[in-house]
């Protein structure tokens, strides 16, 4: 299914952030700045702030004391009464100092530390920034200090008591982590994760633990709770583990994952299964054909087959009984009028809240993507392209193990377009063969697997991924650049001068003749009109949504410049009479990063992509018409009351009366989803133009390299 895609992870902007921040590194006309990787470690260390401070600034005396007492003793305190030598403390801080402080701080000889800190290349007197600051300490940080085999880092995180867990994680929440062998472990507030990668151990986003991760390094505090989580060196995973949906909705969005009742049955006999003290111990046989049915009794499994019920109060494991792989049929959902077929492994455990159940699948990452290139593009697109979306999907995988938004409910992904679409359409030849013929295949970026975001059609420009997702750790918008995602002309004559203004812009979504890779795709251009109080009514309404999202997040992405303001779960909001419709900011790939309201109840601004497209939907739902609301696509097709604006890669042409006021709209655009990374009918249009399965992934994604994981 092509479609919409959202999504970016702390931890992996964080890792690329790393990659690219070194000294001097310059993309694609991004400047990254020296040592963010310092800043970015000492943040998830809780030693640095993560707002309310900004390290291309000149440090204060003050700050630099205050921070370092942090990092030796987890404390801001006794930094008044440091002795500044002579110094106020809201003087700006110069180098001299910067080592005299951390010689008294640390104990140790500021020749030592003005040799490990080298790479400054600071004067005396000169000042310094946050992000120097931030160098030091770090460089400090993992200095051995005298008298002791110990660096600091290994003194004040990573001694005291400890265990080996040497089973998998099954859940992650941000209270516990529940082991499959151990059981439950209480997080501190304050958990922090590292990594060990050879001889070097960094700090990570505590984000990066996985569901199905193992052989982990837990540290307690005196509560007896988690304080410390060490991660072995990373190993790509060789298996992936999917939260299976209740229903999807015809765009391919999960309604739910919960599920009252839930029955199987397989094409060969099958164990169901329990974990006790390490082993598998097996509760009963299926035979093939035989309809097993699960149903939470109470918070209990109760499970029934031909011969009567059992209750279990623990997950339940569906394993083959011989050496090759069953095939589970799901008869409690369907997809495309079937109950689908899964391969690999079935688990059914309680839902979060206990009164439900979930089904999660977990199987090899090859055999899953069996399941999701068919259901991703058209089967007729051919063996180029299948290569294509094969690699594109392996690197999404893999990078959402590391990054998932499912590890409370047991899983890396589900089967929604939330990540990608599993098991929607039935597996064939030529994708296997392309799977196949690609086995292991990965983009890299800087040695790193890539998050390959993929979307449907691209108007003629892709974005650059901070114009459309906010950091997820500070809520900033824009967000923080990805040197591989990266807005790229997908036009075939380069020569088009786009969104000098919103004539420009206006003009471009309404060109039908623009030669494009995604000319293809029916989305390419499209249209759609709405009166002024359709408008109104889906504003009226979605406004408020927005701002339970953003409440959710901690985030301000609506904001009210004036008047009535949006206030989360608002069912009176009203903008009044729409005045005015207009784009206040655009990405560099012309998508509208911040739209403006204006009504006569005050004046709105949303920001990001999303928040935009969910704003207006054009549906006779959402406007309260009496009419279905049409999109009118590029091919000559139309679509009835569609769900969301298809982009934001849009303009607005705004019909007034004799008397000015807005009569309707007629919102022109172009391309469908997110419009950040590989373009899916652009990528057809490549293959048939005769591009490689290479050339097309490097084309979309900037400076990558292929390898094998």
């Amino acid at each position: 299914m092509l479609r919409q895609r959202r999504r970016i992870g702390y931890f992996l902007l964080l890792n690329l952030l790393i990659m690219a921040c070194v000294m001097g590194n310059q993309v694609k006309g991004y400047f990254f700045q020296p040592f963010t990787r310092d800043v970015e470690n000492l943040i998830i260390l809780k030693i640095l702030p993560e707002k309310d401070w900004n390290p291309k600034e000149y440090i204060i005396n003050l700050q630099y004391v205050t921070f370092a007492k942090r990092l030796v003793n987890g404390q801001g305190e006794g930094a008044l009464s440091f002795d500044f030598a002579g110094e106020s403390p809201d003087d700006f801080i110069i180098y001299k100092d910067a080592l005299a402080y951390a010689s008294q701080i640390f104990e140790i000889e500021d020749t030592k530390i003005k040799e490990i800190t080298e790479e400054l290349e600071k004067s005396d007197f000169d000042k310094l920034n946050g992000y120097e600051m931030a160098y030091i300490f770090n460089s400090i940080l993992y200095a051995k200090v005298d008298g002791s085999n110990n660096s600091i880092l290994l003194e004040k995180f990573m001694l005291g008591n400890n265990e080996w867990i040497s089973s998998r994680i099954m859940k992650i929440t941000k209270d516990y982590i529940i082991f499959e062998d151990e059981g439950r472990f209480q997080l501190a507030q304050d958990v922090r994760a590292f990594l060990k990668e050879g001889d070097l151990i960094k700090p990570i986003g505590i984000g990066q633990i996985a569901v199905g991760m193992k052989d982990l390094k837990l540290l307690f505090n005196v509560e007896g709770k988690v304080q410390t989580v060490i991660l072995p060196e990373f190993r790509y995973p060789e298996k992936i583990r999917v939260v299976i949906s209740k229903e999807l909705d015809n765009l391919g969005n999960s309604l739910s994952h919960d599920f009252s009742e839930i029955k199987i049955r397989a094409d060969q006999l099958y164990k169901l299964t329990i974990r006790e003290k390490g082993k598998y111990r097996v509760l009963m046989l299926a035979e093939e054909g035989e309809i097993i049915t699960f149903t939470n009794q109470g918070g209990r499994i109760k499970i029934t087959a031909d011969d009567g019920s059992i209750f279990v109060d623990e997950r339940i494991y569906l394993q083959s009984f011989y050496p090759h792989e069953c095939r589970y049929e799901v008869l409690s959902t369907v997809r495309h009028d079937k109950n689908p077929v899964y391969a690999g492994e079935m688990e059914v455990t309680l839902s979060d809240n206990r009164e439900d159940l979930h089904l999660i699948n977990e199987l090899a990452i090859e055999t899953y993507l069996e399941n999701v290139v068919p259901s991703e593009i058209p089967g007729s697109w051919g063996l180029e392209s299948f290569k294509v979306q094969a690699i594109v999907a392996r690197s999404y995988a893999i990078s959402q193990i590391a990054n998932s938004k499912f590890e409370y409910k047991s899983a890396n992904v589900d089967d929604s377009v939330t990540s990608q679409v599993y098991n929607n359409c039935s597996p064939n030849k030529l994708v296997n063969k392309a799977i196949a013929e690609t086995t292991g295949i990965v983009p890299l970026y800087n040695g790193k697997v890539i998050d390959a975001v993929f979307y449907s059609t691209s108007a003629g420009y892709s974005a650059n991924n901070e114009d459309v997702w906010h950091s997820l750790r500070t809520k900033d918008f824009p967000g923080n650049p990805i040197p591989y995602l990266r807005a790229k002309s997908q036009i075939i004559d380069s020569s088009i001068n786009r969104f000098i203004d919103e004539t420009k812009a206006l003009a471009f979504f309404k060109d039908q003749t623009i030669k494009s890779f995604d000319e293809i795709s029916p989305y390419y251009r499209w249209k759609i009109e709405l009166t002024r109080e359709e408008l109104e009514n889906t504003i009226n309404k979605n406004l408020p949504e927005r701002e339970t999202a953003d409440k959710i997040l901690g985030a301000n992405f609506i904001e009210t410049l004036e008047g009535q303001p949006v206030v989360s779960g608002d069912s009176e909001f009203s903008i009044g009479k729409l005045i005015d419709l207009g784009v206040v900011q655009r990405g560099e790939g012309g998508n509208i990063m911040t739209l403006e309201i204006v009504g006569t109840n005050g004046t709105y601004h949303i920001n990001k992509e999303f928040n935009v497209r969910f704003v207006i939907r054009p549906s006779k739902e959402m406007t309260g018409s009496d009419r279905d609301l049409i999109l009118e696509c590029y091919d000559g097709s139309i679509y009835r009351n569609y769900s969301i604006l298809p982009s934001a890669f849009a303009a607005f042409d705004i019909q007034r009366t004799e008397q000015g006021d807005i009569e309707k709209v007629i919102i022109y655009g172009g391309g469908n989803g997110h419009g950040v990374g590989m373009s899916q009918w652009g990528m057809k249009g490549m293959v048939e133009q005769g591009y490689t399965y290479e050339e097309i992934l490097k084309h979309y994604y900037t400076d990558i390299e292929l390898s094998k994981y």
